[in-house]
């Protein structure tokens, strides 16, 4: 019954985001366009097979304000990076595909991290093996191994972070203080 529950209300969170999104697209609430935006969304479910959204039952309020405090700090720092290199350097700027053995197996903490990285300039993902939850990360500047050992530990910290902000029955233990460091 709890299995059953978790797959409606995953699915029920898909389809308020496709919702959402279509009413953002369309730029107006009225009850033709939610009518419509309803009919798009079961079309879509019946024609395919549309990933369910893991549903969070556990935050832990301060790591997540940590957490998203640090996530809004490397976003200004990556984006100083890559401008500078953009500038100084447009057509030297190397690249690398990293290879990151993620930690946790919950598949909301692992979205939460490949969303993460994504948004990040300097950082995209490239593969996710959901079985052995390695990732395969384009990072940018790279310019040697200790470049490429620093973007892994930072998607390593992002990680680490997300696991304590929200715990899940996937993941036994979020990591401590001291596995952070």
């Amino acid at each position: 019954m709890n299995e059953l529950l978790r797959s409606v209300g995953s699915r029920l969170g898909m389809a308020v985001w496709l919702l959402a999104v279509w009413l953002l697209l369309w730029g107006r609430v009225d009850a033709l366009t939610v009518i419509g935006g309803l009919a798009v969304v079961l079309l879509a479910y019946a024609v395919s097979r549309l990933p369910t959204v893991p549903l969070v039952t556990r935050v832990r309020p301060v790591p997540f304000a940590k957490a998203a405090l640090e996530f809004a700090w490397e976003l200004v720092v990556s984006s100083v990076v890559i401008g500078w290199h953009a500038l100084r350097a447009p057509g030297r700027i190397r690249g690398a595909i990293i290879e990151v053995s993620a930690r946790s197996r919950s598949e909301l903490v692992l979205l939460a991290v490949t969303t993460s990285i994504s948004l990040r300039p300097g950082t995209l993902l490239v593969d996710l093996d959901w079985e052995r939850a390695v990732l395969r990360i384009h990072g940018m500047p790279v310019r040697g191994p200790g470049e490429a050992d620093a973007t892994r530990d930072g998607v390593l910290r992002t990680e680490r972070r997300l696991m304590r902000a929200f715990p899940t029955p996937d993941d036994d233990t979020p990591p401590t203080e001291e596995e952070s460091r």
